[in-house]
């Protein structure tokens, strides 16, 4: 995509601002990626964090089974009930650990624009008129997007109204505009990377 560059005339700067001519304005909605190619990207995601999580979570059961089985061959209750106590531990331990590793996998799009999955499928985040974006487009998106697990630390009730919405809002990726809620809201969209100008 062609971006040309006008001068803004503000206090004396220099800066340019990036604007589209008509014919790629038009073009415009056309490049965005819609809903499938994004569920795809969403797909890869899971599949990547359920190879990261899955070897993860089974060597913590295992791990707390056989300590469970000594304890347990030792008699007494006392034992058993160090038993579960470990088994109850090394649960919470690994809820603690994917929930870690589940919001520093997400926050890689917050950062950087593209999750792995959008990164294997060549999309990006970028504004909505096709220019690229920077950190505090990607972090703002990523906290309206997740703003329901965010919510729900706080205001469990209001969150999953959140969640709801903004679940729903991910099929406004099939209108014209190609844009999910949280893109329009703060005027975002996903391209080829090829397609980002600038």
């Amino acid at each position: 995509m062609h971006v040309e560059t006008t001068p803004i005339a503000a206090l004396g700067s220099t800066a340019c601002a990036p604007t589209l001519p008509s014919a790629n304005h038009n073009l415009m909605f056309s490049n965005r990626i819609g809903f499938g190619p994004r569920l795809g990207a969403a797909l890869l995601d899971v599949i990547i964090l359920i190879v990261i999580l899955v070897p993860m979570s089974l060597l913590g059961i295992s791990a707390g089974f056989i300590a469970a089985l000594g304890l347990d061959g030792a008699g007494g209750d006392e034992a058993e009930a160090l038993a579960m106590f470990g088994l109850g531990a090394g649960a919470i331990a690994i809820i603690l650990v994917a929930g870690i590793i589940g919001l520093a996998y997400t926050l890689i799009e917050a950062f950087t624009g593209a999750s792995p999955g959008k990164r294997v499928l060549g999309l990006q985040v970028a504004r909505a008129d096709g220019t690229a974006g920077d950190v505090q487009l990607y972090l703002t998106r990523w906290a309206l997007k997740n703003s329901g697990s965010i919510l729900n630390l706080v205001l469990p009730i209001i969150s999953s109204l959140a969640s709801l919405v903004f679940f729903f809002g991910c099929f406004a990726t099939l209108g014209e505009k190609k844009q999910a809620l949280h893109d329009i809201i703060i005027k975002s969209a996903v391209y080829k990377k090829d397609d980002i100008a600038g």
